[in-house]
């Protein structure tokens, strides 16, 4: 037979087992947020980027498109009432911002439907890269088409084959280069300054290991 006490004295370790059970539970949880912490800044922070850079693309399509349905309305009411040369620059700006038009559209959809939350450190990387690569590279042809442009008002001088066309579609294509350049420079600037400082401050809790890459915040 179990007296009283013997029980209480066999009851003291259940009750010690259990509370170290506790413990040891608590500081699981406490060790797994503390662990989850860091991706959970990364992926907020990378959300953030991949957000500002989808919302500043839809802006700056906005812009975009705005200027090709100015240019095409334009374009087509003041041809017809104009000649010579200024006939054939109405003409080009009317043609040409079609495909603005449809860069433009294309790029809205494309944000629109892209989401923000699919792409870790590395397509984050990749994306904004592949922009500002992409408008790099549309400067260099922009300044491309203004020079054409210029050669084309310069041929007009001297050619007998119709040169008002000639002169009115250099007009133009140096007109919309210059927009184009001055909008893309913009577009750049704009991407970079808003996306760079952040990335670098991720970048400064990436490290090499022999394993990989460590992440801590």
């Amino acid at each position: 037979m179990f007296s009283g006490k013997d029980i209480d004295k066999q009851s003291i370790p259940v009750k010690s087992y259990t509370i170290k059970m506790e413990r040891r539970r608590l500081l699981l949880i406490v060790a797994a947020l503390l662990c989850a912490m860091p991706l959970f800044a990364q992926s907020e922070a990378l959300l953030s980027i991949n957000e500002n850079r989808l919302r500043l693309n839809k802006t700056n399509m906005y812009i975009l498109g705005g200027w090709a349905l100015g240019n095409m309305v334009t374009g087509v009411a003041l041809r017809s009432r104009s000649e010579g040369p200024t006939r054939y620059f109405h003409e080009m700006n009317a043609g040409w911002n079609l495909i603005n038009l449809g860069l433009a559209a294309g790029g809205l959809y494309g944000s629109y439907t892209a989401d923000p939350a699919v792409w870790d450190l590395a397509g984050t990387l990749a994306e904004q890269d592949k922009l500002e690569r992409i408008i790099l590279f549309n400067c260099a042809l922009n300044f491309t088409y203004m020079t054409a442009g210029a050669w084309m008002i310069e041929r007009s001088k001297t050619t007998l084959n119709r040169p008002e066309r000639l002169k009115g579609y250099g007009r133009s294509l140096v007109l919309q280069g210059g927009f184009l350049l001055l909008f893309d420079s913009w577009q750049y600037l704009a991407h970079h300054r808003m996306a760079n400082p952040r990335i670098e401050e991720i970048l400064k809790h990436v490290t090499f290991t022999g394993n990989g890459l460590s992440i801590g915040w």
